[in-house]
């Protein structure tokens, strides 16, 4: 992550947010889906998407015919060039659509579910492959969210470089550290605990019996959040040292990410 975006000056990665296609995800979104395509008979994919998808007439499709009798034969290098020229013109949501269709009604083996899910984990994009559909994973509130935490500053300071540092760890695209992203985004909610309670070694638990006995939390809600504190801490947690890293992904990463700074946002209410 830039320098820029660490302290607020500038957006977070774009693909984060629901409703951007930058085009290093369109591109590699192609890749995928022209390496799936490639193996397989044209027209079984062409004709579906021409008549069923883009409800264009059939004799609209620019087939080049050669040969003639028996030795005729279609090809069909103008039409995929036609779908590529669209593909690169469509807006996010219409891309989606495009790789939508075929992920349900042409991928019986699921191998184009799989590619396209690897590089929307990635590019950290807001939407996976679930159930034979894409399906959003963030939501415009989480980023808004995360946008305002991290460019909090004064006595929460300490919280947002926590963020900062977490988001770091998530987007490095070359070297992407998933355990120590989580262990800075729950770092993050113990600054706040900290600023909670006013104790120097607070923790989460400090934090909560702090709110509840002062009425500012609810005993059910307080319990959802020890729970989730609980699992980051336990012998079978993020941080113990035994946990295989290759258990770890960038989906865990995220979530944590993305929960950790709602609940560091609703804490500063109560600060």
């Amino acid at each position: 992550m830039l320098f820029s975006q660490r302290i607020g000056v500038t957006p977070l990665p774009e693909a984060l947010a629901p409703t951007a296609m930058p085009p290093v995800l369109r591109n590699s979104l192609w890749n995928a889906f022209d390496a799936w395509r490639r193996p397989k008979y044209d027209f079984q994919l062409l004709e579906p998407l021409w008549r069923t998808l883009w409800k264009l007439p059939m004799d609209t499709m620019p087939v080049t015919r050669l040969g003639s009798g028996a030795h005729r034969r279609n090809t069909y290098e103008k039409v995929w060039a036609y779908v590529r020229d669209q593909y690169f013109k469509m807006e996010w949501f219409r891309l989606y659509d495009f790789l939508d269709f075929f992920i349900a009604k042409l991928d019986d083996k699921g191998e184009l579910a799989t590619a396209l899910n690897e590089v929307l984990t990635t590019e950290l994009a807001a939407y996976r492959v679930a159930g034979r559909q894409i399906v959003p994973v963030t939501d415009p509130v989480e980023v808004q969210a995360l946008e305002e935490a991290l460019a909090d500053r004064g006595k929460f300071d300490g919280a947002s470089a926590h963020l900062q540092t977490a988001l770091a760890h998530l987007s490095n695209r070359t070297n992407p550290d998933y355990r120590n992203s989580i262990k800075e985004s729950i770092s993050a909610v113990e600054a706040m605990a900290k600023i909670i309670s006013g104790k120097d070694r607070a923790e989460l638990g400090d934090a909560l019996a702090t709110l509840e006995k002062d009425g500012k939390l609810h005993g059910a809600l307080k319990k959802g959040y020890t729970a989730l504190y609980g699992y980051t801490s336990d012998a079978n947690g993020i941080r113990h040292a035994l946990m295989e890293e290759d258990n770890l992904n960038a989906d865990d990463a995220k979530f944590f990410l993305l929960a950790c700074t709602s609940f560091v946002n609703y804490l500063k209410t109560m600060a």
